[in-house]
């Protein structure tokens, strides 16, 4: 085929002349070579260095090109070689809440001990310095300077070590080409990162200016305006009323036990794992409502105390939560019984046995199998006896221990458990007594009499599930 030089069309020299090529001169022969100032020209370029094209030479370009239809390839060749693909390298940005609310990737490298205490939701750690590190180099700063410190790192991190941790580095960046990285407050750490990431990938992959302290403080001043802002709906209604089923079928909301990893009550660690860090719960809940900050539509939570588990609401959050409006779910006692029986039993029975599910036990079960379902039922007794036994105090005091002629509340719990276990999780009958108890005479007392302190906002609806799920899909704020 054709090569590109015999294809394309023109040359520019110093004077702005247009000199055509040998393709197009032996189409027309007649047109004139150059640009003079008898021909109508196109510029191209910057002011300071105009380029111009005949139109008569571009529309004879275009008349051969259609001719030949797809048998040559159409290609422009100009004085200058056009440049290869240069990447295209994103700026180190501040721009803090817009990209913890967009959910880009963040790589943390700083060390695991600040990364345990808090981070954020999309972050990964590397570190740079592991502990150990951290606090030699840290010493050695304050004791001799910077300069000295550095020195150090260098001697710690070098060789296989160095290599093993920019490999780990290149990796993150190709998964996450569009993340930021980031350390404590945007120094010495996160620009030698981009140094070597740099160096190794010839990406510079930006980093946040000011680093996780810069973020963590917008996200608090940021909090305030979202709490003032948004138009904040809560649920309310007693322990296992199915708050949550409710919450997560509306389409705007914030699942505070969600991001808690925990389910509010006594019951609350049955099913969830170890709560996160509370620096990592408070940034969770601000992110959250950040992202709702889009539209005047309403926003629903749960009404909460101030500690769901082990975890404490920020606290501004917690004090306007009582002038927010409210709807009640109202689910009758037995309906919430199954409720908590699903919820606190059943689902983390499941869940403990792993994406298998439910294991039968039969002639063709293994050994590993049955050390599952063994380990599984041990496990939601042990978590669900702990769970009663927080409030054990509270139930002597409260249910004298026995209660409804004596009918021992933990006792009952026990033997309900091993029925659970000696039918192969399917019959939950044994827990009915001992969690109506539960609802009736602890919870719901409590509840009452927490409602009763509080100012709360205005109610705006009560009902059941269904009601409140139709109602919240209708319910528009008034501007």
């Amino acid at each position: 085929k054709t090569s590109a030089s015999n294809i394309v069309g023109f040359e520019v020299d110093e004077h702005n002349t247009a000199t055509e090529f040998n393709l197009l001169d032996s189409i027309n022969p007649r047109r004139p070579k150059t640009g003079t100032a008898t021909c109508r020209h196109m510029q191209f370029g910057s002011r300071e260095n105009r380029h111009f094209v005949t139109v008569p030479t571009l529309i004879s370009f275009i008349l051969f090109f259609l001719c030949l239809g797809n048998n040559f390839h159409l290609a422009f060749c100009f004085s200058t070689p056009v440049p290869t693909k240069i990447p295209c390298h994103r700026q180190d940005s501040s721009n803090y809440l817009d990209i913890l609310a967009s959910d880009a990737p963040l790589l943390d490298v700083r060390a695991p001990a600040e990364y345990i205490k808090g981070s954020l939701p999309k972050a990964h750690n590397i570190p740079l310095l592991n502990d150990k590190h951290r606090a030699l180099i840290g010493t050695c700063y304050k004791e001799q300077g910077q300069e000295a410190a550095i020195s150090l790192g260098q001697d710690v991190i070098r060789g296989k070590y160095k290599d093993g941790l920019v490999q780990s580095w290149k990796d993150h960046i190709a998964q996450y080409p569009n993340g930021y990285l980031f350390c404590a407050r945007g120094g010495l750490r996160s620009h030698i990162v981009q140094k070597w990431v740099q160096e190794a990938t010839g990406v510079k992959y930006p980093l946040i200016i000011g680093g996780y302290k810069a973020m963590r403080s917008s996200l608090l001043l940021d909090l305030e305006i979202s709490l003032k802002s948004l138009p904040i709906v809560l649920i309310s209604g007693g322990t296992c009323s199915g708050k949550t089923l409710a919450l997560k079928r509306m389409s705007r909301h914030v699942d505070l036990e969600g991001l808690a990893n925990h389910r509010g009550s006594a019951f609350g660690a049955i099913a969830q794992d170890d709560q996160p860090a509370q620096q990592d719960f408070e940034n969770s809940i601000m992110i959250e409502l950040r992202k709702h900050r889009d539209s005047s539509s309403p926003v629903f939570m749960e009404d909460e105390g101030n500690m769901i588990g082990r975890r404490t609401l920020p606290v501004s959050m917690h004090a306007l939560m009582n002038d927010f409006p409210l709807i009640i779910l109202e689910t009758p006692l037995q309906e919430r019984i199954d409720i908590c029986i699903q919820e606190y039993i059943q689902d983390p029975f499941q869940a403990f046995l792993g994406a298998g599910g439910q294991r039968e036990y039969d002639a063709n079960t293994n050994a590993d199998d049955i050390n599952s379902n063994e380990e599984a039922h041990a496990r939601i007794r042990n978590k669900g006896l702990d769970a009663v036994g927080q409030i054990n105090k509270k139930l002597q005091r409260k249910l004298g221990g026995t209660c409804n002629e004596g009918f021992d509340i933990l006792g009952e719990i026990e033997k309900a458990f091993d029925l659970f276990k000696s039918t192969n999780a399917s019959n939950v009958s044994g827990f009915r007594k001992p969690i109506q108890l539960l609802l009736k005479d602890y919870y719901d007392p409590m509840y009452d009499y927490q409602m009763s302190r509080k100012q709360k906002g205005e109610v705006l609806f009560c009902g059941s599930m269904e009601e409140i799920v139709k109602w919240a899909a209708d319910y528009r704020v008034l501007s």
